[in-house]
């Protein structure tokens, strides 16, 4: 297109609430976290790598005879929203959450290891998700991920540990608390960030602001 000669009106609207095309077979009900799916149709929020964030729903949407695109669903792109937990706590205040299902948030780290002692993994928000391995190597005190690049953590303190794919995860490691021979634990890390918390309800309920996750 090439640039203009005259004015243009050019229609405005607030960003605070959305409208999309639904994805076919789909029901959305009204309050759930949504996502777009890989073909930018709306759908039941999930911890899906294909998806991205796109708020919460406002009313109930249901095409569950309908194709990609019959109806819209409509809802909005901020505010502070209560939600079930999975493995939440205060001590998680103002951290980012994560899609667990349209009605579950939790950590982007889904379980810390068992195996791999002295060690906390923290999540990369620009990272991906999916489940890597955490392999420790006692002979030279080194850590890696997902088959990537050893580190030396004998040590202590904090290191960034990447995989060959790119991925990459923050550790927080306690030299007296490694493993004393070779150890290694699968983590998962959650794929869709939906906002950050921001109240603490009850041990399964949290207030989540999904402002920052929709608005990058």
């Amino acid at each position: 297109m090439a640039n203009l000669t005259e004015d243009r009106k050019s229609i405005r609207k607030d960003g605070i609430t959305f409208s999309i095309p639904t994805a076919a077979n789909t029901v959305i009900y009204a309050g759930a976290l949504v996502c777009v799916n890989a073909g930018g149709y709306a759908a039941p929020a999930a911890d899906d790598a294909t998806h991205s964030f796109a708020g919460k729903a406002d009313k109930r949407a249901d095409n569950s005879a309908g194709m990609d695109g019959d109806i819209r669903t409509e809802g909005r792109r901020e505010g502070v929203f209560e939600y079930n937990a999975s493995g939440m706590s205060i001590a998680d205040m103002g951290e980012d959450v994560y899609i667990v299902d349209d009605n579950t948030v939790g950590k982007g780290v889904a379980v810390q290891p068992v195996n791999v002692t002295g060690v906390v993994v923290g999540r990369v928000p620009a990272s991906r998700g999916g489940v890597y391995a955490l392999a420790y190597v006692a002979a030279g005190t080194t850590l890696s991920w997902g088959g990537g690049a050893a580190v030396n953590v004998g040590a202590g303190g904090d290191f960034t540990l990447t995989a060959p794919d790119g991925s990459q995860i923050l550790v927080s490691v306690t030299s007296g608390s490694l493993p004393g021979v070779d150890q290694s634990d699968s983590v998962t890390l959650r794929h869709v960030r939906c906002g950050s918390l921001a109240e603490v309800a009850s041990a399964t309920s949290v207030y989540v602001d999904i402002f920052g996750a929709v608005r990058r």
